[in-house]
């Protein structure tokens, strides 16, 4: 499993999958997403545009990102 950290005050989820290369567009977040895919803080999250804050654990694709 990788661990990563990404700094930021506020993002929305779907951009954060972008900027972190695990996926090439927003627009293949979106279906990851919507497909259940993705983790919230250990539960599946289906909103694109969440915003995500500081401490919050995003899980993809063997992938885990903590905002920092």
């Amino acid at each position: 499993m990788e661990k990563l950290q990404y700094e930021a005050d506020s993002i929305k989820l779907k951009d954060l999958l972008k900027v972190t290369s695990l996926l090439p567009t927003g627009g293949m977040a979106k279906n990851v997403i919507r497909d259940g895919l993705v983790k919230l803080n250990g539960k599946v999250e289906y909103t694109c545009g969440k915003r995500l804050k500081k401490n919050d654990l995003i899980e993809y694709d063997d992938t885990i990102i903590e905002i920092i």
